[in-house]
């Protein structure tokens, strides 16, 4: 799809979303805030004006291992502000030096035949514009916690997802399975 001419968001006119890539995900974002109601995703946006994007959803279900939006569909007005407002930079976290040696550790065997991570979860956070809403939810993940016997074993202040995605469809598949092997395969940390 070409992009349209003189636009800044990086979107062609029409798309379908849920490809992964940054300016999409960011309309997924803001259009899923927007919305507001619990497992609505959209999945196609369409530009309405110099300024907006109609964006349309709805639950899906996997159907055969593939996701559909087979329930009624809404739609959502997301503006080229609300999409700069939330592409805005986000803040740098100072981590002090003795919690960033408790970031570092090796990281424990994914699960005993080295395929999915079931022993980890991965969150991505798009942190709020305002500066004290940054600090709250900075202050409420207080990184050199223990989560219930959980341990923080990476942080990052980008998508890195998003990150993944994109160099997964840009490598060579081998090198995508090498590097997941190499990383299934790393030794446990001793307590």
């Amino acid at each position: 799809m070409d992009e349209a001419a003189g636009s800044d968001t990086g979107l062609s006119d029409v798309g379908m979303l849920g490809n992964g890539a940054p300016q999409s995900q960011v309309l997924e974002q803001v259009a899923m805030r927007k919305h507001g109601v619990d497992g609505w995703e959209p999945f196609h946006y369409e530009k309405i004006s110099e300024t907006e994007y109609e964006v349309s959803g709805g639950v899906p279900a996997l159907v055969g291992g593939v996701k559909k939006w087979p329930g009624p569909h809404s739609a959502v007005v997301v503006t080229q502000a609300e999409l700069e407002l939330a592409s805005a930079p986000v803040a740098i976290v100072h981590v002090q030096p003795q919690t960033a040696a408790l970031l570092t550790p090796a990281l424990p065997l994914q699960n005993a035949d080295g395929g999915a991570a079931p022993n980890f979860l991965t969150v991505v956070l798009q942190l709020p514009a305002d500066e004290a809403g940054r600090k709250r939810i900075c202050n409420a993940l207080s990184l050199d916690a223990s989560f219930f016997g959980a341990t923080v074993t990476a942080t990052s202040l980008a998508d890195e997802i998003a990150v993944n995605q994109l160099l997964e469809l840009r490598c060579d598949p081998a090198d995508v399975k090498q590097a997941r092997e190499r990383a299934a395969s790393r030794k446990p940390a001793v307590s």
